[in-house]
């Protein structure tokens, strides 16, 4: 069975949307490109310019689509939420709050070919935690009462605005919720994740490729309170015959 953050879906098989027919087939060639290995930066521009897509189209299939190689790779080590029942779980904080709440505010998504669901906001910069974050905070937190892992830590990205702030807000929240574990900054938080012990919860490429086990959180969480409006789904684009040449 296909788990609920891999379902199959129709948003790329609209013929009758031009649009949408043509970022599909953007989408097929840059994967075709990438699983013969050419570089990724030049098989975008390719792509993106031999379809003429606009800035939107290009971040999606930037943040879409793997080779064919490297998805399989990660959906090898996706784990459900029994996997860490009797564990660690490693939350990559600003990575999960953003989605979620890209999620309540009706902000673009995407499934991406590994499995992992993105936004495409380009929020990172410009977070606030605020009332949307509240609210995304009770969706994450009454997900885990649900699905306790043994011991919980969140790391927050240091440069960004207030994240010690955002950090309390969390250990207090472990605490109400009765959840052991801690919620703190780190300059690099994907550095610091104890890979070979942990499920590490994010949908950064960066930290799925070096966990041993890894989960999408926030998938997990906006599926468990309703399937989220997915703006593309390149969960499809998998296999490719790739001859030797």
């Amino acid at each position: 069975m296909i788990h609920a953050c891999f379902r199959m879906r129709d948003v790329l098989t609209t013929r009758t949307d031009p649009k949408r027919n043509r970022l599909r087939l953007a989408a097929a060639d840059f994967f075709f490109l990438l699983n013969r290995s050419y570089p990724r930066s030049r098989s975008l521009e390719l792509t993106a310019n031999r379809y003429r897509l606009d800035g939107s189209e290009r971040m999606l299939l930037s943040r879409g689509i793997f080779s064919q190689r490297q998805l399989l790779a990660r959906r090898a080590k996706f784990q459900i939420p029994a996997a860490w029942r009797g564990g660690l779980l490693v939350v990559d904080g600003h990575n999960v709050q953003i989605t979620v709440e890209s999620r309540i505010e009706g902000k673009p998504l995407l499934r991406a070919n590994d499995g992992a669901l993105r936004d495409i906001a380009g929020l990172s910069s410009r977070y606030r935690f605020g009332e949307t974050g509240k609210m995304a905070l009770d969706m994450v937190f009454d997900f885990l009462r649900v699905f306790p892992p043994q011991k919980l830590l969140f790391l927050f990205d240091e440069p960004m605005s207030r994240s010690g702030e955002l950090a309390a807000v969390y250990r207090k929240k472990l605490i109400e919720a009765g959840l052991a574990g801690d919620a703190r900054t780190s300059p690099v938080p994907e550095s610091e994740f104890p890979y070979e012990e942990c499920v590490a919860a994010s949908s950064d490429s960066a930290v799925i490729d070096a966990a041993r086990r890894w989960t999408d959180l926030a998938c997990l969480v906006i599926d468990y309170f309703g399937a989220p409006e997915i703006v593309a789904d390149f969960s499809e684009l998998v296999l490719t015959k790739i001859r030797n040449v």
